[in-house]
């Protein structure tokens, strides 16, 4: 098995940290605009902007610890596999 393989494996359903950077920053880019429409803007419209832009900020912070954790696993399971080539190479020596 290779490592893209055994993290794929690791995570099951869960996106990997590409999927969710990818995410993160279509939301950055989304919340860029509503900020720039935002700032034309007043009124109740002012208002449901400044909403939708809260909601955004919290799902990006959301997304954010999500892709280092997974990223933390990433690392993790590939530092897990290193270590198996390490200590086969070491027994090979035996």
């Amino acid at each position: 098995m290779d490592e893209q393989e055994a993290i794929q494996q690791f995570l099951g359903d869960r996106p990997d940290t590409a999927q969710l950077r990818e995410w993160r920053t279509t939301l950055e880019d989304r919340l860029k605009a509503l900020k720039g429409e935002r700032e034309r803007l007043n009124g109740d419209t002012a208002d449901k902007l400044d909403s939708r832009i809260a909601q955004l900020e919290k799902q990006i912070t959301a997304l954010s610890e999500e892709e280092a954790i997974t990223q933390f696993v990433e690392d993790s399971v590939r530092v897990t596999l290193a270590m198996g080539t390490v200590s086969d190479g070491m027994d090979e020596l035996d």
